[in-house]
């Protein structure tokens, strides 16, 4: 497999497909270091988090008490939210857990009060400002093809580490846990359709600029095979090249 990837890099860069890439652009110093509008960082550890729905669990009830009224609900829930930070009730109410206490709401709340929504990514604001638009081309499909916004925070979100909220129910709990790994790559996005004209434009039969770009990490060894493999089958699955 290796082989095949070098001759498929080899081919691309003796072509003149791939151009030279700034080394400004890639980031592989110390956690501590900010990265900016149109770079990209290597060396990502990405996690999932995700909202637990009362009705999938199955324990005794467990009473706690919320502005001075007492609520009774699934002791297991209970601990998931503990963990999650909210989770949608049997009465279709939002549980929250902050600081230390449980509170009620019409809907999940991040860390900066908007409603929390699928694409929504905890981050540590040292490293990526808030509002930042960002891709994480190494994540499995579809999260490969999604645009992620910086809107969150967390006490344990510290250096390269990026949280994503992934929905609610067991569904988005399995996702929650396929997309956790490390050495990801973290690039940030210019202009918020970029990434997204470029995957549905199959029809130029171009190479993405950021597809581009990992044959250039991969030849300078700053990201794994599996990285340069994922951006070959993106290829043949945009069928920008065949294989017979």
């Amino acid at each position: 497999m290796k082989i095949i990837v070098s001759v498929l890099v080899a081919l691309l860069v003796t072509n003149t497909i791939i151009p030279t890439f700034s080394q400004s652009q890639i980031i592989n110093d110390v956690d501590t270091q900010p990265i900016q509008n149109g770079e990209c960082s290597n060396g990502w550890y990405i996690t999932g988090y995700f909202l637990p729905i009362e009705t999938d669990y199955s324990s005794n009830s467990n009473p706690i008490m919320i502005d001075k009224k007492w609520y009774n609900f699934q002791a297991d829930f209970l601990d998931e939210v503990k963990i999650q930070g909210w989770g949608k009730t049997t009465s279709g109410d939002y549980l929250g857990w902050d600081h230390g206490k449980f509170s009620l709401n019409s809907i999940p709340l991040d860390s900066n009060g908007n409603k929390l929504v699928v694409g929504t990514i905890a981050v540590d604001p040292e490293i990526i400002k808030n509002g930042t638009e960002i891709s994480i081309i190494t994540l499995p499909h579809p999260w490969d093809e999604m645009i992620f916004h910086s809107k969150d925070v967390g006490p344990a979100i510290v250096g390269k580490h990026i949280d994503v909220y992934t929905g609610e129910g067991l569904e988005a709990r399995k996702e929650a846990f396929r997309i956790t790994g490390e050495d990801n790559l973290v690039c940030t996005i210019n202009d918020t359709n970029h990434i997204q004209e470029n995957i549905k434009n199959s029809n130029s039969k171009k190479i993405p600029d950021w597809v581009k770009n990992i044959f250039i990490w991969y030849g300078q060894d700053k990201i794994s095979e599996d990285d340069v493999l994922n951006a070959i089958k993106f290829l043949i699955n945009q069928e920008i090249i065949k294989i017979k």
